[in-house]
C-alpha cells in the first residue's frame, strides 16, 4: 500500500464521521499475536456479521449495502489494486436495468451509472481521480453485491463509470483474495459487541463508536481444570469472565443441599451423572450453579498470585470480593454512596449495562453495554428446587459476613443491581476476575 493511502487512512481515523460509514480494524495483544475472526453484533437489532480478523468491518449508516460476505459472487474487479483505472465484469442472468456505483471509505457516492443490459456477461470501466479504498457495487433485481478495491496513485481527471458492453464469459476471472466487503447496519448510539477469537481464546469488546478506529484486542488464558476456555471482557481496569463458570467435577439433585459440603448443580437436572448434565441446554447456556463450599474450592485456602481467593476459578483468576464488585459497579456509573448500600441500587442503571441483550423475560433485556453478558440462569433454593431461570442472575462474592455471604443479583424487572447476603447452601452462578499484578 502506498504512503499516500496510509496517510489517507490515518487522517480518516481522526475525523468524526457523523452519519457516514465507519471502518473498524482489529489487532491482537496479550497471549495472542493475531485475531482469527470477529463476530460483530448490533445489540439493538441483533443483526450480526462474521469476518476474518485481518479484514475491515464497515458500520454502514443505512447505505443499503448488505453484508457481501453472504452474497453469491457473480462478477469481479481487476486489476485490484489498480492505478486509476480498473474493470468491473459481472454476469447478469436476465435482461434488466442495473446500477453500478462507487463509494469512498466514508460512504459517499463518487461515481454512478445505470443502464439496461441483456442476459450475459458485461464490462464496466471505472476511473478514479484520487487514491484510496473504495467500494464498487452493482444492484440488480437479484440484490446487491460489491467489492473492496484499492486505487493507488492516479493521474485521472475525474471519477467516472462507463458501460463497455458485453464480453465473453471467460472474462470473469476468479475472485481475488481480500475483495469481500463486510458490513453491518449502524445508527449513531448503537452498541456493537465484537466477539473476537484467536485460537482457543475469546475476548469480548463493546463500543458505541463515533469514528473509524482500530481495536487492540487483549487475549488472556482463562481455562478451567477440564480444559474449557472462557470468553473474557475488559471493563475499565478489571478483566472479567464474560460467561458463567461451568466447571463441573460432580453434580447433585436440587434436593441435596449443604452449608459445609461441596455441591454442584445444573438447573433442572435432578440426577448425578456429570456427562448427562453437561449435555443439557441449561448447562451449555448458563453454566453450573455452586453452593458456597463448592465456590470456595479447596476449603477456601487456595490463593491466586494476587493474594485473592482463587477458589473454584481458573489459574490466574480469582473469585471477586465485595469490594471488586463495587469497583465494577462504579466503573459502569453507580455512585459510591449507592455502591455501599444494600438491596437495590439504581444509579447509573448498572444492571441494564450488565445484562445480556437477549433471553430475559417480559422485555427485561439489558443493553449489555459492558459486554459482561449476564444471563438469567436462576438459582438453587436453600430449601431445594430450582427457581427463577429467565428472571434472575445471581453471583457469589468472596466476602463473608458472619455466617452469610455477600452476593449480587440482577432482575428482569430492574435496571439496577441488588447487593445482599445469603446462606451458604444456595446455588448461585460464578464469575471470576483476572489477577492484576
Amino acid at each position: 500500500m502506498s504512503k499516500y493511502i496510509m496517510f489517507f487512512l490515518i487522517l480518516l481515523s481522526t475525523e468524526t464521521l457523523s452519519g457516514q460509514n465507519l471502518n473498524m480494524t482489529f489487532t491482537a495483544t496479550g497471549t495472542a499475536t493475531t485475531v482469527d475472526s470477529i463476530k460483530a453484533t448490533n445489540l439493538r437489532t441483533n443483526q450480526n456479521v462474521t469476518l476474518p480478523g485481518n479484514e475491515t468491518l464497515m458500520l454502514s449508516f443505512n447505505t443499503g449495502i448488505n453484508s457481501f460476505s453472504e452474497v453469491t459472487r457473480t462478477g469481479n474487479v481487476f486489476p485490484n489494486p489498480f492505478q486509476g483505472k480498473t474493470t468491473y465484469v459481472v454476469y447478469i442472468e436476465k435482461s434488466q436495468a442495473v446500477t453500478l456505483e462507487v463509494r469512498n471509505i466514508v460512504g459517499q457516492v463518487v461515481a454512478q451509472t445505470q443502464t439496461t443490459v441483456q442476459h450475459g456477461t458485461h464490462s464496466f470501466a471505472v476511473s478514479l481521480s484520487r487514491a484510496g479504498i473504495y467500494l464498487v457495487s452493482v444492484t440488480t433485481g437479484q440484490g446487491k453485491e460489491g467489492y473492496k478495491v484499492v486505487c493507488n496513485e492516479t493521474a485521472e481527471a475525474s471519477d467516472r463509470i462507463f458501460y463497455s458492453g458485453m464480453v465473453d464469459d471467460n472474462a470473469r476471472i476468479p475472485n481475488f483474495k481480500n475483495t469481500t466487503v463486510y458490513t453491518l447496519d449502524y445508527t449513531s448510539g448503537d452498541i456493537i459487541l465484537y466477539r473476537c477469537r484467536s485460537g482457543v481464546h475469546t475476548t469480548i469488546v463493546t463500543d458505541s463508536p463515533a469514528e473509524s478506529k482500530n481495536y487492540e484486542v487483549e487475549f488472556a488464558v482463562c481455562a478451567d481444570p477440564d480444559g474449557k476456555n472462557y470468553a473474557i471482557v475488559k471493563i475499565n481496569t478489571q478483566t472479567w469472565m464474560a460467561e458463567n463458570l461451568a466447571y463441573l467435577p460432580e453434580v447433585s439433585a436440587s434436593s441435596t443441599g449443604s452449608d459445609s459440603l461441596k455441591k454442584y448443580y445444573v438447573y433442572d437436572y435432578e440426577d448425578t451423572l456429570v456427562a448427562d448434565a453437561k449435555n443439557t441446554f441449561n448447562y451449555k447456556f448458563y453454566g453450573a450453579l455452586y453452593n458456597w463450599p463448592a465456590t470456595m474450592g479447596n476449603d477456601g485456602k487456595t490463593l491466586s498470585g494476587s493474594g485473592r481467593l482463587q477458589a473454584v476459578c481458573p489459574a490466574g483468576w480469582h473469585l471477586p470480593d465485595d469490594e471488586e464488585w463495587k469497583i465494577l459497579e462504579e466503573n459502569l456509573g453507580m455512585n459510591a454512596q449507592d455502591a455501599d448500600t444494600i438491596y437495590l441500587r439504581n444509579s447509573g442503571e448498572v444492571g441494564k449495562k450488565l445484562k445480556s441483550s437477549i433471553n430475559w423475560i417480559n422485555e427485561g433485556n439489558g443493553s449489555n453495554f459492558s459486554g459482561f453478558t449476564a444471563l438469567p440462569g436462576g438459582y438453587r433454593n436453600t430449601h431445594g428446587g430450582f427457581r427463577s431461570i429467565d428472571n434472575y442472575a445471581l453471583f457469589w462474592s468472596a466476602t463473608q459476613s458472619d455466617t452469610t455471604i455477600w452476593y449480587r443479583s440482577l432482575n428482569f424487572n430492574d435496571c439496577g443491581v441488588y447487593r445482599l447476603t445469603t446462606l451458604k447452601s444456595h446455588g448461585f452462578s460464578v464469575r471470576c476476575i483476572k489477577d492484576s499484578f
